[in-house]
């Protein structure tokens, strides 16, 4: 579904990513954590072209673009390939939980109101908020906020989601809905999806496979309780000791 190969992106001369290489399978759920600074949300977007890489491939559901080569119409084609859901929701505060959902639906996908209405509020009925369809974003809490926001990205029927650090700015109390969410939509809709994420125990009940980002490389790559308990490099030792002692902080 995903393919990287090379993948560099500079701005000025700090070197943010160096040379990733990626191939994520369909329906596949990869969390990709390490430092902050190390290039985890600049390869996000990349991949959805919100950010344009210096070097290197990217391929999403059978289109590849390589960096400098690409056309406007390419990379409109390659950002309908994805969705991005950021960690401060991005909503309309002006439109309510609705019309949030409805609109990208009317302006990108150009489909009727009424159809898009109805398909609006089976997704509200599944991320559990049908009953907040007439609410605006600044009458909910933190965690329905970005709830819509993944409802609005699930109105898109991409293949892929792309999640930038989705849980950072909820309560911890709030997280488990979010990831619930997210799991449902994994499991009922084969989505494929990247993660970024500083909570651990959330990239390891989410994932299936870790990426360990550091320096602007992929230093490790496993499954979630090889990475989480049998760490192969050093870095990632050390990595993980901090977030467990921080945990008991």
């Amino acid at each position: 579904m995903i393919h990287v190969q090379g993948l560099r992106k500079e701005f000025g001369p700090n070197t943010v990513l160096d040379g990733i290489n990626l191939d994520v399978a369909p329906g596949e759920v990869v969390a990709v954590v390490g430092p902050s600074g190390t290039g985890k949300s600049t390869l996000l977007r990349c991949l959805n072209y919100l950010e344009a890489p210096t070097a290197g491939t990217i391929e999403i559901d059978g289109l590849a673009l390589t960096a400098g080569q690409e056309t406007r119409k390419q990379i409109y084609a390659m950002r309908q390939k994805s969705t991005m859901i950021f960690q401060n929701f991005c909503l309309f505060q002006n439109k309510n939980v609705l019309e949030n959902i409805t609109l990208a639906m009317e302006v990108v996908q150009h489909i009727p109101k009424e159809r898009a209405v109805d398909q609006a509020r089976e997704i509200l009925r599944q991320i559990g908020l049908l009953d907040k369809q007439d609410s605006y974003p600044s009458t909910l809490s933190g965690g329905q906020q970005q709830r819509v926001a993944i409802g609005r990205a699930m109105a898109l029927h991409t293949k892929v989601m792309l999640f930038d650090e989705p849980t950072s700015a909820l309560d911890p109390c709030l997280v488990g809905e979010v990831l619930s969410v997210i799991q449902q939509i994994s499991q009922e809709h084969n989505t494929t999806m990247l993660i970024v994420t500083h909570e651990m125990q959330f990239a390891h009940d989410i994932a299936n496979r870790i990426l360990f980002l550091e320096g602007g490389s992929i230093v490790e790559s496993g499954a979630p309780d090889e990475f989480f308990y049998s760490p192969k490099t050093e870095r990632a030792k050390q990595f993980l000791q901090y977030y467990s002692m921080k945990r008991y902080q």
